[in-house]
């Protein structure tokens, strides 16, 4: 399973829509301006989570737009600073997943916020650090 999500994840844009600009992560890349925004915010470490396809298993439109509803509203419950984005992929066959980039979470408890979102691995990263995915 690692293997292939590690050949999905590196062919994938992490794209986060904030005010400024759209900030674009690739998993094993550091990305300069997540540090400025991070460092805005207040924060150290981030994480990048989506609702959709748990386990990596395409559902309905409907059930993916439920479960980042759902997701959007425990990151706010939480009060975590957040922008939404979409996980883009570059080959054909993978719909774009709409995400969110949460600043300020632990990779503990964005570990639990993906398992409870059902999915196999989520991006995180730290100042001045590359990006990079935790299996779950």
């Amino acid at each position: 399973m690692e293997a292939s999500l590690d050949s999905v994840y590196r062919a994938t844009t992490f794209r986060v829509e904030t005010p400024k600009g759209h900030i674009d992560i690739r998993v094993g890349q550091k990305q300069p301006k997540l540090d400025t925004l991070l460092l805005r915010l207040g924060a150290t470490e981030w994480a990048y989570v989506t609702g959709w396809n748990p386990g990596s298993r395409p559902v309905s439109a409907d059930q993916n737009a439920l479960a980042q509803d759902e997701l959007l509203r425990l990151i706010r419950y939480r009060g975590f600073a957040f922008y939404e984005g979409d996980g883009i992929p570059d080959n054909e066959g993978w719909a774009p997943e709409r995400s969110a980039w949460i600043a300020g979470i632990s990779r503990r408890e964005a570990a639990e916020l993906g398992r409870q979102f059902g999915q196999n691995a989520i991006i995180v990263g730290s100042l001045g650090g590359a990006a990079e995915w935790l299996f779950l």
